[in-house]
C-alpha cells in the first residue's frame, strides 16, 4: 500500500529565482518536510550565500545552486509560480535539468504559471497539462492539451493551477516515486 504522506529518503528540488511566489514555496517546503522529504531549494543565482527574494519580500536561503543540481542527485523537481517564471524559462541550466529529469522518468511538477517553463523546455507537446489560466495559451501553443482542472498528472508530469492544490500535488509526486509493485 502506498503511504502518500511519506517521502522519506527522497530528494525533491524546488527551483527558485528572484520574484518566486513566497506563499507557494514556503507552504510547499513545509508540506514536503512534514512528509520527510529531503527538500532542496535550488537557486538560479551565482552564489549560495545570497538569499533569494520572493515577490512579497520573503528571503529564502538556497540549499544548492542550479549549476550543482542534476537528475542524479534529485528524485523530483518542482517549478513554482510567481514573477520568477520568466527568468527560469530563459535559463538554459533549468531547462536542461528539466529535460534530464523528464528523460530519466522522474517527476517534474509545476505550480500555477510555473507550467510555462515546461513549454520552454519542450515538454508539453501532446501532454495533458494545467496551470494558471494566464499560461493556457502558451501551453496550447506549445502543443499541450490544457485541462481546466486543479491538478493534472500525465505520466511523470504533475501540474496544478494554484497553491490550493499543494496537498494533492505532493500526494501525486509521492505516488510517482513509489516503486512499482511486484507480483509474487
Amino acid at each position: 500500500m502506498v503511504d502518500a504522506m511519506n517521502l522519506r529518503g527522497r530528494t525533491v528540488g524546488i527551483i527558485v529565482a528572484p520574484g518566486f511566489d513566497d506563499s507557494q514555496v514556503v507552504r510547499l517546503v513545509e508540506i514536503l518536510r512534514a512528509r520527510e522529504a529531503e527538500t532542496r531549494v535550488i537557486s538560479t543565482g551565482e552564489s549560495d550565500s545570497t538569499a533569494v527574494a520572493g515577490m512579497r519580500g520573503s528571503l529564502l536561503k538556497a540549499d544548492m545552486l542550479l549549476s550543482m543540481a542534476s537528475a542524479a542527485n534529485l528524485d523530483a523537481i518542482i517549478i513554482p509560480g510567481g514573477n520568477s517564471t520568466a527568468m527560469i524559462q530563459t535559463d538554459p541550466r533549468a531547462l536542461i535539468l528539466l529535460l534530464e529529469m523528464h528523460t530519466a522518468g522522474k517527476p517534474v511538477g509545476t505550480i500555477a504559471n510555473g507550467s510555462a517553463v515546461l513549454v520552454s523546455a519542450g515538454l508539453v507537446a501532446g501532454r495533458r497539462v494545467t496551470g494558471d489560466i494566464r499560461v493556457k495559451t502558451a501551453l496550447e501553443e506549445g502543443g499541450g492539451v490544457y485541462l481546466d482542472q486543479g491538478i493534472v498528472v500525465d505520466h511523470n508530469m504533475v501540474t496544478i493551477q494554484s497553491e490550493s492544490n499543494l496537498t494533492h500535488f505532493t500526494d501525486a509526486i509521492a505516488f510517482l516515486l513509489e516503486p512499482a509493485p511486484t507480483l509474487t
